[in-house]
């Protein structure tokens, strides 16, 4: 009995160190700024040999090798990186992933639809990268952050999110952002747009002002040069009208990227 236990004992150390072994072997490319982040937050930084030129966080990021943009990454850098796995998402070229994949490359592909996919994909990362118990940590995080959102008081206002000016781009509540808002009872004036990120009309804003307006910084203004910057903006809409909506700059980068810094823009959210 003492000799199959020390067999038992063995074995499962061995399965152990060879899984251990075989994550160090992990050479991963990430082809999103949020996949990277993902990388950083389960620990496995180090085994990242390339992402893309939108890939700027956490500040190790920007040092690693660029596999190109998030829609069109270059097929030839990619195999130069001595990759093994690719994390990809949407938006990302299924041509160039599929021939990735007859060249035994894994492929690893999630696409965030609503904001309570996002526990799921950082878990399917983990799995799929062999540390699947600091996957539930990061993931319970992000679920006790929506929970509580979702169940905590209403926000009784109405808001637009502008992405970009001229044209003015934002979001629909058929994308996982808009959803995330519409947890804390926002509501997004675009509504249920089947287009996911429209371009909205003057005529349409005009008619439909909102009690609630976010922007984004303008790069390298401070919060408040941005805020006034962008009041500007809003002002050549709606003209005195702009006095009646609230204004507030967004946090860089936390709320459009369905990741672990997701927490951060919940909190965000209640604090508006």
């Amino acid at each position: 009995m003492k000799i199959i236990f020390i067999y038992i004992f063995v074995i499962f150390n061995f399965l152990i160190i060879s899984k251990a072994s075989a994550n160090k072997n992990q050479k991963i490319v990430s082809l999103a700024p949020n996949l990277t982040e993902i990388v950083y937050a389960l620990g496995l930084g180090n085994q990242l040999v390339g992402n893309t030129i939108l890939c700027d966080y956490p500040e190790q990021a920007k040092k690693v090798y660029k596999v190109g943009n998030f829609n069109n990454p270059n097929m030839e850098r990619i195999i130069s990186s001595g990759t093994n796995i690719v994390l990809a998402t949407e938006g990302n070229p299924m041509e160039k992933l599929n021939s990735l994949k007859t060249k035994g490359i894994k492929i690893v592909q999630v696409k965030p639809q609503k904001a309570t996919d996002i526990p799921i994909i950082i878990q399917t990362i983990a799995n799929n990268l062999g540390v699947s118990e600091r996957g539930k940590e990061l993931s319970g995080s992000i679920e006790k952050a929506l929970q509580k959102i979702s169940n905590g008081k209403k926000k009784n206002k109405s808001f637009l999110l502008i992405l970009q000016f001229n044209p003015i781009y934002s979001i629909s509540e058929e994308t996982w952002l808009g959803e995330l808002f519409k947890l804390s009872g926002l509501k997004n004036i675009v509504g249920k747009s089947v287009i996911k990120y429209p371009v909205i009309s003057n005529e349409f804003l005009l008619k439909n002002r909102p009690d609630l307006i976010l922007v984004g910084a303008v790069e390298g203004k401070s919060k408040q040069e941005s805020l006034e910057i962008q009041k500007q903006k809003i002002q050549q809409i709606y003209g005195e009208e702009t006095k009646k909506i609230d204004t507030e700059i967004l946090p860089k980068d936390v709320l459009v990227r369905p990741g672990p810094r997701i927490v951060e823009g919940i909190h965000f959210i209640e604090s508006i």
